[in-house]
């Protein structure tokens, strides 16, 4: 009967938001189905590209074709070097990119194609006739050159589901849904590929690739645009908001998260974690010699994935993600040690790989939930939604990351693994080898561990975090004048809850904890359970609320008082003021007192000040020699009104749109400190006019968004309709 209900309650809630999500969720069924499907065709688009990663374990391009591992390292090195100049070029498009489609939809749509044509071309060259330096010389030109692209492709789709939905419980689940959809592409490939291979002559013949793997991954390009048309991006901001930041300011701001530097430095020094990989494939290549075999049980692997990514929501709703990820990191630890004295009998090794893979799993989804309360932490602390840049900001950390990168390699040829895979069919060396890996692995997850202990982003901090984007939001519309019912209703919602939160009694925990244990059996004690489990959460809510109330408070305190006086005293003249700044300003701030905390707060304000003046005088005198000049921003607005029904006509357009924002941009950079300060005073004079506006207009948003979801049901009721008839 339990099962009956459960089934009908899941069947009635995805009949009930399939197109229109459950209150207080962002994310309808349809549109995840569209995610799922859009990310079935990204991994079978990827089937084929993912062999040509310059890695010291690649099968494609250490035996098959024959590339030496340290060989393989020296051009991942380049590669990465290389990458510096990829990120600036990405980020900048992709972080700046406007579209009716978002910023990343586009790039899931049509990035894959030059990926799979590329791997394609690359798979049918004639290696067999080709010198070891002309194989050398095309494996790293082809190589370069995806790696130029596939971050497009593949990074776009994950930076989508960060952005989906602003609510962290619904973005797990959402998370672990669409990784449990998706991941049945990877699995059928799983089953079927090492199957087809026996006809082809195995992992290690070029056929496999040609013939196989190939289709698989032009089969994939399709399905991307489930995604790409079908999907949404929901980033908290202003409906105004334009993404126009440095990328290199950008890399400096998040290289203050301390969130993201744990999570870079858990990577770095964990380096070796993954050093057991190859274990699994490995010993079925060159070991148990039976693809079939590989074939099925690679399936029955990958269920591990399935079931971990069904139960992470349930244990980051119980445990969060710091307890959740030390607990998975632990495991690993175990049966890493278990490993290294089972890897000689397959079944066994298979056994505790299986469990092992379970666990590891759940960072499939909790490692996406972390990172994007990681960029949700960024925009909080510097008031600019960043993604691609992160990647750029990881760069800061290649020198370590190109030296540690040899580690593996070099074990691989001091074993004797040069361009002659086939020692690994002799068990001695390949045991030997195998045994080192486990060890290696071992201290790597250990190392991964320790930075993890520091991680302090809570769900009920992140919770807080967003309930303030949400407040700011409303800032920006007022002071434009927009109306965005959207951002009306989430952010008086998100004030309402916030004051309630910070106004209500903390409850008694002890004392419902022995109402537990008072409780006669049956219903009353699971009553008292479930009072008890709900308390626990609000009380941690609460501890949190101080985030909110601290930004719906903040004129109130000496540092920001002392902000919003700076600011007057810098825009009571007219801007061409910064032009006769003096430099040593910068030097006065210096040599303020700082005794106290509350001191050295306001220097460390100041000196950030006074550097931002100097150099906006700076570039004034740079970008406008004859005087400053604020361009046109109908320009911007005429720009956008252009005709663009033709091809002639769009490019007109955007161009005509490029140049009027390349005039804004350069002028507004260049008085940055000036339009901050005129912000910031506007913010402190409007600060009680803003809620009580958005407040009135609460329940006209509230209106026009029931509406605009009835027009749409009414929509989708009438195209029901006529393909019906169309049928008959």
């Amino acid at each position: 009967m339990n099962v009956v209900k459960l089934v009908s309650g899941v069947f009635k809630d995805v009949t009930s938001h399939w197109k229109h999500p459950a209150e207080g969720n962002f994310v309808s069924y349809k549109e995840l189905i569209n995610l799922s499907i859009g990310g079935m065709g990204n991994q079978l688009t990827m089937q084929l590209v993912w062999q040509m990663g310059l890695s010291a374990g690649n099968t494609l391009l250490g035996s098959t074709i024959g590339i030496r591992p340290l060989h393989l390292q020296y051009m991942l090195t380049v590669q990465t070097i290389l990458n510096v100049l990829f990120f600036f070029v990405r980020a900048h498009i992709v972080d700046n990119t406007r579209t009716k489609w978002g910023r990343f939809r586009p790039y899931i749509a049509f990035a894959g194609i030059p990926l799979a044509v590329m791997a394609v071309v690359f798979v049918f060259l004639p290696f067999q006739t080709m010198s070891y330096n002309e194989k050398l010389i095309s494996v790293f030109l082809f190589a370069i050159t995806i790696s130029m692209v596939q971050p497009l492709f593949t990074d776009t789709y994950s930076e989508l589901q960060t952005v989906i939905t602003p609510n962290s419980e619904e973005r797990a689940k959402v998370l672990s849904i669409n990784s449990i959809i998706y991941s049945f592409a990877p699995t059928v490939t799983g089953l079927f590929i090492p199957i087809l291979s026996n006809l082809t002559g195995g992992y290690t013949n070029i056929n496999t690739y040609r013939y196989v793997l190939a289709p698989i991954s032009l089969f994939g390009l399709g399905l991307n645009f489930f995604t790409a048309i079908g999907c949404k991006e929901r980033v908290v901001t202003s409906s105004t908001y334009v993404q126009k930041v440095s990328i290199i300011e950008g890399s400096i701001m998040i290289l203050k998260n301390k969130h993201w530097w744990i999570r870079q430095i858990a990577g770095l020094i964990g380096f070796l974690e993954g050093a057991t990989g190859v274990f699994f494939s490995w010993i079925y290549i060159y070991g148990v010699q039976d693809m079939t075999a590989y074939g099925i049980l690679n399936t029955i692997m990958g269920t591990a994935s399935g079931i971990a990514m069904a139960i992470t929501p349930f244990l980051l709703k119980k445990l969060g993600n710091k307890k959740l990820l030390i607990y998975h990191n632990l495991l690993n630890i175990v049966f890493l040690i278990i490993l290294m004295f089972t890897f000689k009998v397959p079944m066994l090794m298979f056994i505790i790989m299986y469990m092992n893979n379970l666990v590891n799993a759940l960072s499939l989804v909790y490692n996406q939930v972390m990172h994007s309360e990681v960029k949700d932490y960024q925009q909080y602390i510097c008031g600019y939604r960043m993604d691609f840049v992160f990647g750029l900001a990881g760069m800061v950390t290649m020198p370590i990351t190109l030296l540690s990168g040899y580690v593996i390699p070099y074990v691989y040829e001091y074993f004797g693994l040069t361009t002659n895979y086939d020692i690994l069919y002799d068990p001695n060396v390949r045991n030997s080898l195998f045994f080192m890996l486990c060890v290696l692995a071992i201290v790597g997850a250990v190392l991964n561990l320790i930075p993890f202990c520091f991680y302090s982003m809570s769900k009920e901090k992140h919770q807080n975090i967003i309930r303030v984007l949400r407040y700011r939001a409303l800032f920006d519309d007022f002071e434009t004048g927009d109306f965005n019912a959207d951002i009306i209703k989430d952010g008086v919602e998100a004030v309402r809850t916030g004051l309630e939160l910070n106004e209500s009694a903390v409850p008694d925990l002890k004392a419902l904890k022995a109402e537990i244990k008072a409780a006669p059996k049956s219903e009353a004690k699971d009553e008292a359970r479930r009072a008890y489990k709900a308390a626990k959460a609000f009380a941690g809510d609460k501890a949190e609320v101080g985030i909110f109330m601290e930004e719906l408070n903040k004129f109130d305190t000496p540092l920001w008082q002392h902000k919003v006086e700076k600011a007057r005293e810098l825009i009571e003249n007219d801007v061409n003021v910064l032009v006769s700044v003096r430099d040593s300003i910068v030097a006065d701030a210096k040599n303020l007192p700082r005794s106290t905390k509350e001191q050295r707060e306001i220097r460390k304000y100041d000196i950030q000040q006074a550097k931002a003046i100097v150099k906006s005088s700076k570039l004034i005198k740079k970008n406008y020699p004859g005087g400053l000049v604020k361009p046109d921003e109908n320009k911007v607005k005429e720009a956008y009104a252009m005709p663009d029904s033709s091809n002639a006509e769009n490019k007109r357009r955007n161009k005509a749109i490029k140049e009027a924002e390349k005039e804004l941009d350069l002028y507004y950079k260049t008085i940055a400190p000036y339009v901050a300060a005129k912000k910031l005073v506007h913010s402190f004079e409007n600060r009680e006019e803003v809620f009580k506006w958005a407040e009135a207009n609460y329940d006209k948003a509230c209106e026009i968004i029931k509406a605009r979801e009835e027009e749409e049901t009414q929509k989708a009721k009438e195209k029901k309709h006529l393909a019906g008839r169309r049928n008959k």
